[in-house]
């Protein structure tokens, strides 16, 4: 320009518009032509996603099963024990039946027996004597 040489400045511009579109044309080529890998990358990260949720989801059934077996098996100790515990009682309450009913035995023995006693002398009782003397008399 500064030469004065207009025809080559034209020139010059020209090629750099060429070059322009050149590069306008290129980006447009690639992008049409890499589009079809983008979309298969898309769809693979998609699918991979997809999967690794699936994954994710499918381990935390497992682990919800897991811990509700967890559980009944809790519930089912706790009900084994208070069974236990209901067996337990029940033996201890008839224990203490039983004692308490020896005790009552040895207790109340003596005492029976002592009636016993007491009704078997009854024949040799002085008021016995006396009933059979003043029947025997009359007869």
């Amino acid at each position: 320009m500064k030469s004065g040489d207009h025809a080559k400045t034209n020139r010059m511009f020209r090629r750099r518009i060429y070059a322009q579109g050149f590069t306008l044309l290129a980006m447009v080529a690639g992008s049409a032509y890499w589009e079809k890998d983008r979309n298969k990358r898309k769809e693979y990260n998609d699918l991979v996603d997809e999967k690794k949720k699936k994954d994710k989801r499918d381990a935390w059934i497992k682990e919800l099963e897991a811990r509700d077996d967890e559980e009944k098996e809790i519930a089912a100790m706790k009900k084994r024990l208070a069974q236990a515990r209901g067996a337990e009682e029940k033996r201890l309450s008839e224990e203490k039946a039983r004692a308490v009913e020896a005790k009552i035995q040895s207790d109340t023995s003596g005492i029976i027996r002592s009636v016993l006693e007491a009704g078997e002398s009854r024949y040799d009782s002085p008021l016995m004597n006396a009933a059979r003397k003043l029947w025997q008399s009359r007869s």
